[in-house]
C-alpha cells in the first residue's frame, strides 16, 4: 500500500512539472529577460546612426612563405616568379664537374599548376631570364623587384614551353644548368642567382604553381639529362628548389565609397566605428561586425580562401596593428561576418578605440579581390555594421 501511494505522488508531481519545460518562456521567465530589469541593451551602428569611417590603402608584404608561386598578368596585376635550384650531386659527379667532364645534353623545368586567377582559357606565355643580382626569398618584395639593385639578363633562356592541365614545363639553356652545378661544387667557378619567369604582354591570366615543399613530389623541379665526356651513357638527375618567391606589381583602386581588400598586392582597408553611445559601465556580451561584398567588382581565383581577417589597430596614424590579435570574417549571404567581442571589450576597457584593419583571409597564395561597401556607400543599409549586445551594471 505504501509503495502505491509513493508511485502516485511521483506521477502527480511529474504531471505538474511538465508544463514548465515548454519552449515558450513563462511569465516569470519573461520578467527575467526584461532589459529594464537586467540592463541588457542592443546597439546597432546603423539603427543608432553611429559615426563610422573607412578607406583603403596599400602595403608591401613579403611573399617568400607562400604555398604557391604566381606567374602571369590579369586585372591590372603582373606576377613574376624567382627560383634558385640545387642538385644533389654525388662525389663522382662533383669531380666530373670540377674537371669539366660532364655534359648537359638537355634540361627541363617542370611546374605543377594548382590555381588560376582570370579566364582559365585565356592566353598564357612567359619568358625566362638569368638573374644577375643576389636575392633572398625571405626579404624579397615588389619594392625589391623594382629597385635598381635588382637586375637580370634580357635574353630568354627557355624554349618548347608546354602546358597541360596537370603540368607546365619548358626547356632551359643547358649551359645555364651546368653553371648551377659548377656553383654547387665551387662558388668560384660560376654564379647561381637563379632564374626569373615573367609573363609576356599577351598573357591574360595568373597561374599559381606548387611552391617549394620537400614533402611532396609535385613541387617545381629541373630534370637534366647528363653524359660523361667520352661515353655514350646518359643519366637524368633532378634539381629541386632551393629558394623561391613571387612578386605582384600593380594595384587596383575603387571609388571612395567602397573598400578594397586584395591579396598579393596587398590592399587593406581601415574601418572605424564611434562607440561613444555605449556607457562606460557596459559589460560586452557579444559584438558582431558585418561588411557587405560588391559581387560585381570583386574577383576571385580558383581554390581561394573565402574569408577576411580583422586586426586591432594600435596606431591609427601609421596603421600599425596587433599581429597576434585577429578575428576571421566568414561569408554569410552577401556579407562577411565575425565576432568582434574581444575588440570591443578592449576599446571600452582601455578607452583606446583606433579602429580595425581588414585583410584577405590568405594574403600570400593568390590575388583575390574583395570589394566591400564602405562607410559612405549611398545605400545606408549596405554599409558596414557593428552590432553589440551589452549589460549595464547597476
Amino acid at each position: 500500500m505504501y509503495k502505491r501511494i509513493l508511485i502516485l505522488i511521483v506521477v502527480l508531481f511529474s504531471f505538474f512539472l511538465l508544463p514548465s519545460c515548454s519552449d515558450t518562456p513563462t511569465d516569470l521567465g519573461s520578467d527575467l529577460l526584461n532589459p529594464d530589469l537586467i540592463g541588457v541593451v542592443s546597439f546597432d551602428s546603423q539603427k543608432d546612426s553611429a559615426f563610422q569611417s573607412s578607406y583603403s590603402f596599400k602595403r608591401v608584404i613579403k611573399l617568400g612563405g607562400a604555398s604557391r608561386i604566381l606567374i602571369g598578368k590579369a586585372d591590372n596585376l603582373t606576377a613574376h616568379a624567382l627560383f634558385i635550384f640545387t642538385f644533389n650531386l654525388s662525389d663522382s659527379l662533383k669531380q666530373l664537374v670540377r674537371n669539366d667532364s660532364l655534359n648537359i645534353l638537355s634540361a627541363k623545368v617542370e611546374l605543377t599548376p594548382d590555381y588560376v586567377f582570370g579566364d582559365s582559357n585565356a592566353t598564357f606565355d612567359y619568358t625566362v631570364h638569368k638573374i644577375n643580382s643576389e636575392w633572398v626569398s625571405a626579404s624579397f618584395t615588389a619594392d625589391s623587384f623594382l629597385s635598381t639593385k635588382f637586375s637580370y639578363d634580357p635574353n630568354d633562356l627557355s624554349s618548347n614551353r608546354t602546358a597541360t592541365d596537370s603540368l607546365y614545363y619548358f626547356s632551359i639553356d643547358p649551359n645555364t644548368v651546368k653553371n648551377w652545378m659548377k656553383n654547387q661544387v665551387d662558388t668560384s667557378l660560376a654564379k647561381n642567382n637563379g632564374i626569373l619567369i615573367s609573363p609576356t604582354a599577351t598573357t591574360n591570366k595568373i597561374v599559381g604553381f606548387v611552391a617549394f615543399n620537400p614533402e611532396i613530389s609535385n613541387d617545381t623541379k629541373v630534370k637534366a639529362v647528363i653524359q660523361k665526356t667520352g661515353t655514350t651513357r646518359q643519366d637524368t638527375i633532378t634539381a629541386f628548389v632551393l629558394s623561391d618567391v613571387h612578386v605582384i606589381i600593380g594595384e587596383n583602386i575603387v571609388s571612395p565609397e567602397k573598400m578594397i581588400v586584395q591579396a598579393g598586392v596587398v590592399s587593406n582597408s581601415y574601418l572605424y566605428f564611434d562607440l561613444s553611445k555605449i556607457p562606460d559601465k557596459a559589460v560586452i556580451n557579444y559584438a558582431k561586425l558585418s561588411v557587405e561584398l560588391d559581387s560585381v567588382e570583386s574577383k576571385f581565383g580558383s581554390g581561394y580562401t573565402n574569408s577576411l581577417t580583422a586586426f586591432l589597430v594600435t596606431n591609427s596614424d601609421s596603421l600599425k596593428v596587433d599581429e597576434t590579435t585577429s578575428e576571421s570574417l566568414f561569408k554569410n549571404g552577401k556579407r562577411y561576418e565575425g565576432n568582434l567581442s574581444a575588440f570591443v571589450r578592449y576599446w571600452l576597457n582601455q578607452k583606446d578605440n583606433q579602429g580595425i584593419v581588414i585583410r584577405a583571409g590568405n594574403e600570400l597564395a593568390g590575388v583575390e579581390k574583395f570589394v566591400l561597401k564602405g562607410s559612405t556607400y549611398p545605400v545606408y543599409e549596405e554599409r558596414p555594421k557593428l552590432e553589440i549586445v551589452y549589460t549595464v551594471r547597476k
